[in-house]
């Protein structure tokens, strides 16, 4: 068995938009919560850490900024983006439809979770989708890295919603 491992051996094995929250606005401040990551019950980062397998912070920066060019990659190629927007709408009515209480990564009013304050801002965060909609936002732990990052997000909406005076 092969000792050396890296950050990128775990990303070719893992698709991160299947088992990683993206939360925050949908774009450049979005936040990437690597500290959710697990497999098979197991976090990532501690499995990692504890089997001192090398990898480096800007190896999972590098990996979110992917996810957020790709979306501006598919648009200067095709002009849209409707097939993952059709497929992320298809899950969530799935979810809502069947009544799965699944958790996803969706817009709901932001203020008063993970220390976000100053209005109603609408960010993306892990919620709980059942008959009823929306039924509750999951507590997820976040770093406090990422629970920074999260806030400052929420103060890139708000100062845009400001500037249109909503």
């Amino acid at each position: 068995m092969m000792k050396r491992k890296t950050c990128s051996l775990v990303r070719i094995e893992l698709v991160i938009g299947d088992v990683a929250y993206i939360v925050g606005e949908h774009g450049d401040s979005s936040v990437a919560l690597w500290s959710s990551i697990s497999v098979g019950g197991v976090p990532v980062l501690s499995f990692l850490e504890k089997q001192q397998i090398a990898y480096e912070k800007v190896t999972l920066e590098n990996i979110h900024k992917e996810v957020i060019d790709s979306a501006y990659e598919v648009i200067s190629l095709k002009g849209y983006t409707s097939w993952a927007i059709g497929y992320s709408v298809a899950n969530l009515a799935r979810s809502i439809l069947r009544d799965q209480r699944k958790v996803h990564p969706v817009s709901v009013v932001a203020n008063g979770f993970y220390g976000i304050e100053g209005g109603d801002v609408f960010l993306s965060l892990p919620a709980q989708l059942g008959r009823g909609g929306v039924l509750g936002v999951t507590n997820v732990h976040l770093t406090d890295e990422e629970a920074h990052r999260l806030r400052d997000s929420a103060k890139t909406i708000l100062e845009v919603q400001n500037q249109l005076g909503i």
